[in-house]
């Protein structure tokens, strides 16, 4: 029976669902971050679970030709960048693999996915960053992301995925924070001034905007913390202060100061302009972001005489592309500051055919299916997938078309076996939206069956 701090020597032969090395002792598996399939290590036990353990290296004794070294050395440690050490071929190629498996275990769709569409850099590409604070008894302050499965930050002047102008102006911000010798966030005693900073960068007009996120609302010199940064950092259009002062992991409170600039920033996508607030879901991937949106528009091959509904529109971005080809776009978003961004969007774009709904997406589709003839439905869900509400409406009321665009193997999966019961699978493919992670974007075309 294994126990803490046994000693094993493994080898890995899988990955989980979150990019983990997976081996097995005896049958029973064992979780080891850092271990790529085929190498071996010796291991220790650090914690037994019902269905799994949780090990850690202490030496490998056979490493693989797939390891490199990472950009980033520390980024080994962090939870969320699995494939660091990873030949990026044998990375998109285990990523085709993942969704193809989910669709047949969790689905029974057994279907060859022929394309996974590749990120030309897969470093240095997030235009979206968080990270919290640390302070080390010299008054030295530090940003740095998350050990894996641990709340200790790991120091670091620079991330391997975040745009390194977001990386530039973050390390100023550090400087100044000593500066004007602001208190940091302690989660464990909730106490302190300032709990994270996010930056947003946009990756065609180089605007940048920072949100400083801070427990109190009443927070000294923030004027002369801002003129100091903006004189530095001549790229940033503007800076917020998020207030959030629960005890919790959400990153963000409700209430927000602009303190400098308007409030927001821009960018562009496909040769439209899209403004971001702070709160904005935008894909942190802007250059493979363009390619899942064009792939799925392609696919989609909408024309003149389609009335489309884009469900989980977010700031808008499909369904405004999808308005240029379209006769009719109707959006719809449960987020009242995305619905506000969409609208904007639109009319900044001059797109007048696309109206947008503050709505649950399948409430709505409930309440409005009779008042609108949908000839193709593009969902974009968060990980959690389509509502049963919604999908249930769906195989009611029997579009022509679904475009099914999933950021989740296992809940698309899931949908899929659903929708399969009145739909056929006409094409899948890829997109590696989130290089050096464990996740893939997955496209899905659906022709009701005749």
């Amino acid at each position: 029976m294994i126990k803490e701090n046994d000693i094993y020597v493994v080898t890995g032969g899988d990955y989980t669902s979150e990019g983990i090395g997976l081996a097995k002792v005896d049958n029973f598996p064992i979780f080891i971050n850092n271990l790529i399939i085929g190498e071996e290590a010796e291991i220790k036990i650090t914690k037994v679970m019902r269905n799994f353990a949780t090990g850690k290296i202490i030496r490998f004794t056979k490493m693989s030709s797939d390891r490199i070294t990472p950009v980033v050395p520390e980024t080994i440690h962090l939870a969320g960048c699995q494939f660091t050490q990873l030949d990026y071929a044998k990375e998109v190629e285990y990523k085709l693999s993942k969704v193809e498996r989910a669709l047949r275990v969790i689905g029974g769709i057994d279907f060859k996915i022929e394309k996974i569409h590749t990120a030309k850099n897969p470093y240095f590409y997030r235009n979206k960053t968080v990270l919290p604070f640390g302070k080390r008894k010299s008054g030295k302050v530090y940003t740095g992301l998350f050990r894996h499965n641990t709340h200790e930050i790991i120091a670091m002047e620079k991330t391997h995925l975040d745009d390194e102008l977001a990386s530039i102006v973050i390390a100023e911000v550090r400087k100044l924070i000593e500066k004007y010798n602001y208190e940091v966030y302690d989660e464990k005693s909730h106490t302190g001034q300032v709990r994270k900073v996010m930056v947003r960068v946009s990756h065609y007009l180089r605007e940048v905007m920072v949100v400083l996120i801070t427990k109190d609302e009443q927070i000294p010199n923030l004027d002369a913390f801002c003129r100091d940064l903006v004189a530095i950092c001549p790229n940033i259009t503007t800076i917020i202060q998020n207030i959030n002062s629960e005890d919790t992991n959400v990153i963000l409170g409700k209430k927000e100061k602009v303190l400098y600039g308007p409030g927001f920033i821009n960018e562009e996508l496909h040769g439209l302009k899209f403004t971001l607030s702070s709160k904005s879901f935008f894909q942190v991937n802007t250059l493979q972001a363009e390619v899942l949106y064009e792939r799925a528009l392609t696919l989609a091959g909408i024309t003149k005489n389609d009335v489309v509904l884009d469900a989980y529109s977010g700031t808008g971005t499909i369904a405004i592309l999808a308005a240029k080809k379209a006769k009719q776009v109707i959006g719809v978003e449960i987020v009242k500051d995305a619905v506000k961004d969409a609208e904007v969007n639109a009319k900044q774009n001059n797109i007048t055919n696309v109206k947008f709904f503050k709505d649950d997406a399948g409430a709505f589709l409930t309440r409005e299916i009779k008042n609108y003839n949908f000839s193709v439905v593009i969902v974009d869900p968060p990980r959690k997938g389509l509502s049963d509400e919604f999908v249930n409406t769906l195989l009611r009321a029997l579009p022509p078309k679904i475009m099914y665009v999933s950021c989740d193997p296992a809940t698309l999966a899931r949908d899929l076996k659903k929708l399969t019961k009145k739909y056929n699978v006409e094409h899948i493919e890829c997109v590696d939206m989130f290089p050096r992670t464990a996740h893939a974007e997955t496209i899905v075309s659906l022709i009701l069956r005749k």
